[in-house]
Formats: C-alpha cells, structure tokens, sequence
C-alpha cells in the first residue's frame, strides 16, 4: 500500500480537505470572516522579503490551516468541532424537552400489544405459568416477542399481585 504525502496543512486526503471546506461553509457568517481574516494574516505575515519563497504558504494551505486551528477536525474521518461548556449549556435545555417528550409520548406498540392481551396473561399466570413460559407462548403462538422481564415488569406496575385490587391496566 503505497503511503501517503504529508500534506501541509494536516489534512491528508482530498476528502479531508473536501470535508473542512464543506464544515466552514456551514458555519455562521462572524466565523467564517474570522477564520479567513487568519488565513490571510498568515499568508501576510510569511511573505516577507527575508524568507524564501518556498517556506511561504499558499492561501489554500492557509486556508486549511486556519480551519484546523478553529475547531475543526478529522477524527475517525468525520469534521467536528468539539463543544465548550457554552455550547454544553445552551443545549440542556433541548436535553431536557426531549426528555420530557419521552415521558409524554404514547406507549409503544408493543406495549400496546401485550395490554391488548392482558387477560390472557393474567390467566396463564393464574394457571402457574411462569413470565419465562408466558413470554415462549406470546413469541410462538402470537408472533409477539416480549422478554419475561418485560412482563414481570408491567404485573408489577399494575399491582396484579393482589394487593392494589385493579383488575385491569
């Protein structure tokens, strides 16, 4: 496998490069004035009369340069920009709402399946079947595979064990 060129700016293959461009495109106007204004500055700053021409940077190797010093990088080949403490506050309370959606949503189809089925459950288990037999029976005869656990876990919130005395979820 043939190795491969160090490229000047850090960003070895085309599609990192491709990538970093793509990432700065997206970014918001103030960014990416300050992200050029530095890839100028250095292209201003090494063309000095004193250095050779070789040591100077072309704009496009500034440019990346530049992107890679604001934040971004090619960690597993994906560009990110890795969140500061402002970027983690300003997203908890989206953390937060979606949280709160969870709880608000509707149960889900499985859940729905097996209440569908309730009494059938309650008479197995009166018939000294166990969660283990029930979940085998739920999962071969109606194509419906829930975990013994699962249905241990939803007796025991409906208190079919007696002593809460509904009869029904």
């Amino acid at each position: 496998m043939a190795k491969l060129a160090a490229h000047p700016s850090g960003l070895h293959t085309a599609k990192e490069r491709e990538r970093a461009l793509r990432w700065l495109a997206g970014l918001a106007e103030a960014d990416r004035e300050r992200i050029l204004a530095d890839a100028f500055g250095a292209c201003a700053a090494t063309t000095s009369h004193s250095e050779p021409a070789a040591a100077a940077p072309t704009p496009y190797v500034a440019l990346l340069a530049a992107i890679r010093r604001f934040g971004f990088d090619t960690l597993r080949r994906r560009g990110y920009r890795a969140a500061g403490p402002e970027q983690f506050a300003d997203f908890q309370r989206v953390r937060e709402s979606r949280a709160k959606n969870l709880v608000r949503e509707r149960p889900s189809p499985l859940r729905e399946k097996v209440l569908l089925r309730w009494a059938m459950v309650k008479e197995l288990h009166r018939q000294g079947l166990g969660f283990r037999l029930i979940a085998r029976y739920f999962a071969q005869q109606l194509r419906i595979p829930v975990s013994p656990s699962y249905l241990r876990n939803i007796w025991q919130a409906f208190g079919q064990d007696g002593a809460d005395g509904r009869d029904m979820p």
